[in-house]
């Protein structure tokens, strides 16, 4: 998939986790999510709960309504937020729809955003001390990436295994975002003519991709997604191009439920 289409969905996260899109908008997003790669899909599932995680968090505060003049300030501050245009309801082709509204997205996500976190500033006040304390939501930290995210997952696991003929491949894995990162040290490229291919086994395998060179150079690792109900995971050693099914397993790991 383009990175284009990657941030399209990206850009929606903030809304959808907040619910502040409609029955149609939240439809036309879960379709965009289910054409999109499990890469993507991962990353966007992983935002969205991390933002709703967040908002969770403050219910652990004893929670009280805040001051009749700031809840007074800030109604009389939300007609003056500038709104985006509606959506037209004139049916357009579907190659051109998801394009257009994801679009529209884009452009009414920063009022949106703003709109709904004042009216959080309104309604979420804690008493500290007799003072009143405003509870930042969302901090401006660059967005980690999707291996950090998986390397910080509160159920992370990680297990090693040993390649035939020298290296290592290290499985860290989240049941929680349905997600595993593999890491390749010291593997050998495969011999002319061969591939080393991944697989999920949960009764049957489930192939997950080739190595890429990328990979047996080593890095941050790959985040691969679809975990689901997987026991193990395995490298096989297939044709130029992989195969349907592993022919010779060289190494596999378990995964623990």
């Amino acid at each position: 998939m383009s990175e284009a289409s990657r941030q399209r969905l990206l850009d929606v996260a903030e809304v959808y986790a907040l619910h502040a899109v409609d029955s149609v908008e939240t439809a036309e997003i879960e379709q965009h999510l289910a054409s999109v790669d499990d890469t993507a899909r991962v990353q966007f599932n992983i935002l969205v709960s991390e933002i709703q995680e967040t908002l969770a968090l403050m219910s652990v505060f004893d929670a009280v309504d805040a001051p009749a003049e700031m809840k007074a300030r800030v109604l009389q501050e939300l007609p003056g937020v500038a709104q985006a245009t509606p959506m037209p309801s004139t049916p357009m082709p579907s190659t051109a729809s998801n394009v257009s509204s994801m679009s529209l997205h884009r452009d009414r996500k920063s009022n949106r955003w703003r709109s709904a976190m004042m009216a959080a500033a309104a309604a979420v006040v804690v008493l500290v001390g007799g003072g009143v304390v405003a509870t930042q939501v969302i901090g401006n930290d660059p967005t980690p990436t999707q291996a950090e995210q998986i390397a910080a997952a509160p159920d992370i696991e990680e297990v090693t295994a040993d390649f035939p003929g020298g290296g290592t491949a290290t499985v860290s894995y989240s049941r929680g975002s349905d997600s595993a990162l593999v890491k390749l040290d010291g593997v050998a490229t495969p011999a002319a003519g061969k591939d080393y291919q991944m697989w999920f086994v949960d009764g049957t395998p489930r192939s997950v991709g080739l190595v890429t060179a990328e990979q047996l150079a080593g890095g941050d690792g790959t985040v691969i997604g679809g975990m689901g109900a997987a026991t193990n995971f395995a490298f096989s050693l297939e044709p130029t191009g992989g195969s349907p099914q592993p022919t010779e397993v060289l190494t596999m790991v378990t995964l623990a439920a």
